[in-house]
């Protein structure tokens, strides 16, 4: 069996060992977030807006933000009811392709 003095050394050995394993994880995280401000730094452009993807605007997405804006008024606004009414016929309204037959359906058997 160990001596009290002999298992506060070994402790005091533990306690070194995770002392110095927490330094050296911090300073390892350290060392890796300077690397990447460094590296960003240097990334040409860096300060500049990136260019978005441009996609056509449909001006109905567009009234929709307004009516949106405009809150528990926008119920009453013409413009806002004339965009709701736009939005669904446009749901509603039956695609006008010719639509053949599916070869993969099977005939109605008649009784």
């Amino acid at each position: 069996m160990l001596s009290r003095s002999a298992r506060y050394a070994a402790l005091d050995r533990r306690g070194r060992r995770r002392t110095a394993l927490a330094l050296g994880l911090a300073a390892a995280l350290v060392a890796g977030m300077a690397f990447m401000a460094v590296k960003e730094a240097e990334t040409p452009g860096g300060d500049e807006p990136r260019p978005v993807a441009l996609r056509p605007v449909d001006p109905l997405t567009a009234e929709f933000a307004r009516c949106q804006a405009l809150g528990e008024a926008g119920a009453r606004d013409p413009q806002c009811l004339a965009a709701w009414a736009e939005n669904r016929r446009r749901f509603l309204t039956p695609d006008h392709r010719v639509l053949g037959p599916n070869p993969a359906a099977t005939p109605a058997r008649e009784r």
